[in-house]
């Protein structure tokens, strides 16, 4: 995993007016582009960002948003990043920064880039009914009929892979990626003899209860596109628009988001798959993606994965105790 020295040790870009931009970066500009200014923008513990002022280029003066980083991880980060936002950006264009160009710097080959068009956006979190209507417009438009769940390139949030091997299934899916993340957890963690047995009860008897029903007696899913990482710092509002740049990260307390989000998705048209009543829980199970995603982001503070293990033992004596209605 990156780390905050790590990007403090990296090279930064030229900064200020008619800087000097690396070729690589200056090529993947729209053709004819000159560079007008370079300054930092944002702030990220694993890539380092800045904004770029061009003139002259196909679409006309414009501003871009660059991030850059540093080694194997960062290669597979930025170009996952720019795949998804592609596949994102070919459905809801309203919503995304436009994907410009994904590559290597010509001076460091160890250094790669992700570019966007600049968006200015509004540091704040966006309405229920704002969110909710990028989230189902997502949804909506991206269902495809091949009935295969999966992406075609590895993705990361953070710098934490996210497997996103092609399944048919479902609940497959959903196993296979939670796998992954407790794997990766505990090379970072270490081994806890209690989590372990319970990682074993959620993935082998929570994991089936819950998602095997949508797609048993008939039943069904389609698969769509879905953002994984759509916490506040990930959604602001446009400042030229209302618009803003899945359910399981509503439900967890660290992305201030609640259940006024979930009920306004659920006017969209977006209806609550059958078993009805096992969709507080199958959120539950969604939501213990990010609480792992958390452990592992934050992984020098202890809390968060004691929040991971604190939510999967619910779960699990939630199936050992079920309530009866």
């Amino acid at each position: 995993m990156a780390s905050s020295a790590s990007m403090e040790s990296m090279p930064a870009d030229d900064l200020g007016d008619d800087s000097a931009l690396d070729a690589n970066i200056v090529a993947a500009l729209p053709t004819g582009s000159q560079t007008h200014s370079v300054a930092p923008s944002g702030e990220s513990i694993w890539v380092h960002t800045v904004k770029i002022e061009a003139r002259n280029g196909d679409h006309g003066t414009g501003a871009f948003f660059k991030k850059s980083a540093p080694g194997d991880t960062a290669y597979s980060m930025l170009k996952g990043a720019f795949e998804a936002e592609n596949a994102l950006y070919e459905f809801v264009p309203e919503y995304v920064p436009r994907p410009v160009s994904f590559g290597t710097y010509m001076t460091r080959s160890d250094l790669h880039f992700y570019i966007c068009e600049f968006v200015d956006m509004v540091d704040e979190v966006p309405s229920p009914a704002a969110w909710a209507g990028a989230a189902a417009a997502l949804h909506k438009r991206s269902m495809w009929p091949t009935g295969m769940f999966g992406f075609h390139c590895t993705t990361h949030v953070a710098d934490v892979l996210i497997d996103n091997t092609w399944d048919s299934s479902w609940e497959a899916v959903w196993t296979h990626q939670m796998k992954s993340l407790l794997r990766q957890d505990e090379v970072l963690h270490g081994l806890d003899e209690e989590y372990c047995e319970l990682q074993a009860t959620f993935l082998n008897v929570v994991i089936p209860r819950y998602l095997r029903p949508l797609e048993t007696n008939g039943r069904s899913i389609s698969p769509c596109l879905v953002h994984s990482s759509l916490w506040p710092d990930n959604i602001k509002p446009r400042t030229d628009s209302d618009a803003v740049s899945e359910l399981g990260i509503c439900r967890n307390p660290h992305y201030r988001l609640g259940m006024s989000y979930i009920e306004e998705y659920l006017k969209q048209g977006m209806p609550i798959s059958e078993p009805v009543e096992d969709f507080d829980t199958r959120n539950a199970i969604y939501a213990m993606k990010y609480h792992v995603l958390l452990s592992l982001i934050y992984h020098q503070d202890p809390v968060f994965r004691q929040i991971a293990i604190k939510e999967m033992k619910q779960l699990v004596e939630q199936v050992a105790h079920p309530v009866l209605n």
